[in-house]
């Protein structure tokens, strides 16, 4: 008994075809030629179906049919056409990417526009705060002045710093100043680190961070879950910079 020939279904996707597409062929190049109930019940498939995956097959040249008195009855063709197959699939794709490279160019241009668009990433729980706490310093190490300001909520901070114990030690070895507005009781400095206060009232549940091109806040829910963002946008980055250095002026 001959082993049944079988293609791996991304080889088929490649060329458009559907697994239920091969079954059908391969029960018509055994059959020979035969009408669509016969075809249907060697595939276990309703007339419907069997019908859409047939003219699925015509529409590829791999079957074709003749009209006999009651009946009409599909034949499979010679299984060497589905090189062609791949052929015609393999020729389109190529013009496909020829007419992409010329369409090219004015997409980018679009991109220009959407380049003064800033991006926001979501985060949330404490392991999302520490990939904000992480992206802070990662920026700021990188940066020319090292250097980031921040406004210190009491209401949160050690809710903060519970998600990175280790946060203000790896600020200071990676040499990184900051500035801090606090508000609210309580906060010392650490090292390579300043601190006024705004208010020593606690209301506010919100720690911005201002560090290069970036700005980030972090706050709490009903539950006092954290959460947070990082707008990614320098314009945004630098008008919060210039509001929190006036700030910063007037609390001497």
């Amino acid at each position: 008994m001959s082993k049944r020939p079988t293609i791996s279904e991304e080889t088929l996707e490649a060329i458009g075809l559907k697994k239920k597409d091969f079954d059908i062929y391969l029960v018509l190049l055994k059959l020979g030629t035969a009408p669509l109930r016969k075809i249907g019940q060697e595939c276990g498939l309703n007339r419907g179906t069997t019908y859409d995956t047939l003219k699925r097959l015509m529409d590829l040249g791999l079957v074709s049919f003749v009209d006999a008195k009651t009946h009409r009855f599909f034949t499979a063709e010679d299984p060497k056409k589905l090189t062609g197959v791949a052929t015609r699939k393999e020729v389109a794709a190529q013009e496909a990417r020829f007419k992409l490279q010329e369409t090219i160019p004015d997409l980018q241009k679009l991109l220009g526009w959407s380049q003064h668009r800033p991006t926001v990433f979501y985060y949330e729980g404490e392991v999302g705060v520490r990939s904000i706490l992480e992206d802070v310093i990662q920026t700021c190490a990188h940066s020319l002045d090292k250097m980031y300001r921040v406004y210190s909520s009491a209401a949160i901070r050690d809710l903060i710093l519970h998600s990175w114990t280790g946060y203000t030690k790896q600020r200071i070895r990676e040499k990184i100043r900051v500035r801090a507005i606090a508000i609210g009781h309580g906060g010392s400095t650490s090292g390579l680190d300043e601190r006024r206060w705004l208010t020593k009232e606690e209301k506010a549940p919100t720690y911005i961070f201002i560090y290069p091109g970036k700005t980030a806040y972090v706050s709490v829910d009903e539950k006092r879950k954290l959460f947070g963002v990082i707008i990614d946008d320098t314009a945004i980055a630098l008008t919060q910079t210039m509001i929190f250095d006036s700030l910063w002026k007037h609390l001497e």
